[in-house]
């Protein structure tokens, strides 16, 4: 969805604007354009106006992320991790890849000192 902002020149603010949804704030946006949650079908609705773009797109993108298992824990954490960083998911997959790697190595360094202290 972000492409899409992008490529009508939109940035997130005027997107409101155009979407005239007292309720919206910025971090739905960004929330949409990372997969975290997705719009109601009347602002899909809107978006497929502003965007030119039939609205079962929306509907259609919504549903395959769910097929293919977007809810996992993982895309959660990673999701979240570049929505709290700003950054894409590309670059929140490779944070969260080292806090796993760091996660295990401090594990490993755990239990080999207890295994040496006994």
């Amino acid at each position: 969805m972000i492409e899409l902002r992008k490529k009508e020149g939109l940035s997130i603010v005027e997107l409101l604007e155009k979407l005239d949804n007292s309720n919206l704030k910025e971090k739905d946006i960004k929330n949409w354009e990372i997969g975290l949650k997705y719009p109601d079908l009347d602002t899909i609705y809107k978006l497929s106006e502003i965007y030119k773009v039939p609205s079962t797109e929306f509907v259609q993108a919504k549903n395959n992320s769910y097929e293919k298992g977007l809810a996992g824990v993982n895309k959660k954490i990673i999701r979240w991790i570049a929505y709290t960083l700003n950054v894409s998911f590309y670059v929140g997959t490779v944070i969260t890849v080292l806090i796993y790697v760091g996660a295990l190595a401090f594990a490993f360094m755990f239990f080999l000192a207890m295994a040496y202290s006994v």
